[in-house]
């Protein structure tokens, strides 16, 4: 700043006054100061500049409220400029983990469903018979993942719990289902975390002929 130049305090507190001038006198100042600090942080020239103009709307909407003791406004300038550098950064690394979640998600596995799995009534009916036995939350697992076609993270955003949760609830329902089926001569062909058609085992089979 040269010697005949208003100080940045006298700048500022036109600026708390309403002043045009005094902000864009202030913004020519230390522009070129700012600028590579948030640069340097982000990385983008674009966001940059956005987080360089939110700092000095910030300075403008908070110039009454300055305080000399507390540190230069070259100083508050930085700290603002900084902070919400690094503020967006976080938010990119939070919407590039998100999306990464997204991408990498592989959809539910199919989930028996008591009106397709077999053309025979009474199988249909055995069934049905084994969903109504297990747990609501179970029971409710399976049929939203299938009826509605919902994802797993789906199905834990609306009803507030951790996705771990219901792909475990997921697990052990197929898994009861799977039990209680074969009781009644029936099986589900599945690998780990995936069913197929429930058919006939061989000797329930042989003693339908």
């Amino acid at each position: 700043m040269s010697s005949g130049a208003v100080p940045d305090v006298q700048l500022l507190a036109r600026i708390a006054e309403g002043d045009p001038n005094a902000m864009a006198e202030l913004y020519d100042r230390h522009v070129a100061t700012v600028f590579p600090i948030a640069l340097r942080v982000l990385r983008d020239r674009a966001e940059a500049e956005d987080v360089v103009h939110d700092s000095f709307v910030a300075v403008s909407e908070r110039a009454a409220q300055y305080v000399p003791e507390r540190g230069s406004v070259i100083a508050w300038l930085v700290t603002l400029v900084r902070n919400l550098s690094i503020d967006r950064t976080r938010r990119r690394e939070r919407r590039g983990v998100l999306a990464r979640e997204v991408i990498a998600h592989e959809p539910p596995p199919p989930v028996p469903d008591p009106e397709a799995l077999t053309a025979d009534a009474k199988e249909r009916e055995t069934i049905r018979r084994a969903l109504a036995r297990l747990p609501d939350a179970q029971r409710q697992t399976l049929e939203v993942a299938f009826f509605e076609g919902l994802s797993y993270p789906e199905i834990a955003a609306r009803e507030g719990v951790p996705l771990g949760t219901i792909k475990s609830r997921a697990a052990r329902a197929l898994a009861a289902l799977r039990e209680a089926l074969a009781s009644e001569g029936l099986t589900v062909d599945a690998a780990p975390g995936a069913a197929t058609p429930i058919t006939q085992t061989t000797q329930g089979a042989q003693g339908a002929r």
